[in-house]
């Protein structure tokens, strides 16, 4: 979670693919509001109450595809952390089109992974830390955090 949320603070920060919220509950210590979108209701259900007393979270259950599609604010940071098939590749353009300041991507699948960062790196954006996490010992799985920033 430290590697995730370290030194981020700000304004808005958009937790895309928020699960029950291991990373939006942090984020919102860290940040004025944070927007959460999950598509699964049950995962929603519990982020609402994982989340009770932080009311600067947001709780957004819908596809982050068409999330991103609609929405027009330009958060500080956008934390994601999609399942093995990465980001659709509509959905990994517009959010370099949302164009925040930093991204950070968790990932399990390489493949997707490296698909979704070449977007992310024509869209302006470069690795600023690149961590490797191995959670599951004895498998060839290993989950990543890559920290993104918008080039000047």
């Amino acid at each position: 979670l430290q590697t995730v949320c370290h030194d981020e603070n700000g304004r808005l920060a958009l937790d895309l693919f928020a699960g029950v919220g291991l990373f939006s509950i942090p984020l919102a210590k860290q940040f004025e509001r944070v927007i959460s979108v999950e598509s699964n209701p049950a995962a929603t259900r519990d982020l609402e109450a994982n989340m009770r007393g932080l009311g600067s979270i947001e709780v957004r259950t819908a596809d982050v595809e068409r999330f991103l599609e609609r929405n027009k604010e330009r958060p500080e940071l956008v934390v994601l952390d999609p399942p093995r098939d990465g980001l659709a590749p509509e959905a990994a353009k517009r959010l370099g089109r949302l164009q925040p300041a930093r991204i950070t991507y968790v990932s399990c699948e390489p493949p997707t992974l490296a698909r979704d960062l070449a977007v992310l790196v024509q869209a302006g954006y470069e690795p600023a830390e690149i961590h490797m996490f191995d959670l599951f010992p004895q498998t060839f799985h290993m989950e990543t955090v890559v920290r993104l920033r918008r080039r000047e």
